[in-house]
Order: structure tokens, then sequence, then C-alpha cells
């Protein structure tokens, strides 16, 4: 058992054959981190990655640059397991059940959607709606076959969800089905061929994307049912409603280039 306190500046070394990685924690908030020659958000992403290898904790009095973003911070930081236990090393969530590895899981399925989220925010998609329409997409499929795949409920598939979700906004009509995903072919095409002005136009992706943040929130709220235990049931649901509030600000950001 690795035991510390998180008031001090930790530093996790990552090991795994020749690579290695730095995690650097103050106050127990992840604030810089180095794999390779990546640094930040996505050395973190990096680390995530990693199927295997080994860990070391130390001490490093040395302050260092903030180099991951604070959403990110926060979304690691739930990730973290409480207690004594500072660091969860690789292969250490086979020692997790039920609602802890639930927790686990959906977490890190959400710091992974976070690099998504990112890009969007930062520009690093092609211009236009429609690329920008397809990353939400993405993001939201994701969290659908996370669920889905959890949950035999048939009122989960797609095609209900969208039928129920209909009723209260509109604009999930233009969203389809395919299999168990969510399309957005309609949505694109109506996109494409729309001939009004700019305005309306960026009103018109705007209400898609909320749409789809519709369909994201009740497949996060679904998960939500998945625990039994209410510590957990809480910490996903306020980790997940900062993830859907910053996702909804990175659409907001790119409506000049719509």
């Amino acid at each position: 058992m690795v035991e510390g306190d998180l008031l001090d500046l930790t530093l996790p070394r990552l090991q795994r054959e020749t690579d290695h990685g730095f995690v650097y924690f103050c106050e127990g908030v992840p604030v810089h981190a180095r794999a390779g020659a990546v640094t930040g958000d996505d050395a973190v992403y990096d680390l995530l990655r990693w199927p295997d290898g080994r860990f070391r904790l130390s001490r490093d009095a040395e302050p260092q640059p903030r180099t991951i973003s604070q959403r990110l911070a926060s979304v690691v930081t739930a990730v973290a397991p409480r207690g004594p236990d500072t660091t969860l090393p690789a292969g250490a969530t086979a020692s997790l059940s039920g609602d802890g590895q639930l927790l686990h899981d959906l977490l890190t399925r959400l710091t992974q959607l976070e690099q998504d989220r990112v890009r969007l925010e930062e520009g690093r998609v092609e211009a236009g709606a429609v690329p920008a329409l397809l990353l939400v997409a993405t993001v939201v499929n994701s969290m659908v076959a996370l669920v889905t795949a959890r949950c035999a409920d048939p009122d989960v598939q797609p095609s209900r969800v969208l039928a129920r979700l209909a009723e209260q906004h509109p604009y999930t009509q233009l969203l389809g089905a395919d299999m168990n995903r969510i399309s957005i072919a309609t949505a694109a095409d109506v996109l494409k061929t729309w001939d009004s002005d700019r305005e309306n136009r960026t009103a018109l992706f705007l209400d898609l994307c909320r749409a789809l943040l519709d369909v994201l929130t009740f497949y996060g709220h679904t998960a939500s049912t998945l625990f039994h235990s209410s510590r957990e049931r809480e910490e996903w649901r306020a980790t997940f409603g900062v993830f859907v509030e910053g996702l909804w600000s990175a659409v907001h950001d790119v409506r000049a280039s719509v």
C-alpha cells in the first residue's frame, strides 16, 4: 500500500519498458505531466492509453509549470481512488468490483472523451458546422455504446430514446438511429443545403448540438441508475455534469466558424 499526503507535491513516475512518464500533483490536483517529449493534457492522454507498466511515487519540492488544463485536472482527480491509496497503477482495476469498477470505467471513458472536447474548443477540427456536429455525435455515440453494453433495457436503445426526446426537443427529429448509434446524416444534409442567412444557420447548428447533448445527458443519467451506492452515483453525476457543461461551452466557441 502506498500512503502519503497529497497536500505535499507528489510525483508519480510511470515506466513502461523504455518509456517514462511523470505526473506532478499539487494539493491533490494534477498540474503538470510529461510523457517523452509531450507535456500537459496530451501527455496525460498518452499515459492513460498505456495498457501496462510500473509506477513509483516520490516527492519533488521544485515548483512545476501548470500545463494540465483545469477541466482535465478535475476529471483526472475524479478518477483517482479515495482513501489512503494515492495512485491506481496499471492492472489494479482488476481488484475493483461493482460500483467501483463501474465508476472507474465511466470516468476513464469521460477522460478519453475530454480529448475531443479540447479539440473542439481549440479549433483543431475541420472548419464548418458539419465537422463540428460530427465530432459531438462521436462523443455521444461513445457514451451510447458504453451504456447500452451494460443495460439490457430496450428503452435505452437510440431509436426509442430519440422518439421520447423528440416530444421535448423538436430538433431531435433530425437525428436518426443506425443500429446502436445516433446518426446525423439528415441533420448534416439540412446544414449543407441551408440557404438562409448565416445567423439562422448558426442558430440551427446550436439547436442540433443541443439536441445531441440532450441525448448525451439521457445516457449519462441512465448510467447513474446503474450504481447501487449513492456515493459513486453522485460522484459520477457531478463529474458528468462538468463535462457536459464544458462540451456545450466548446460548441459555443466554434459557432463563429460555422
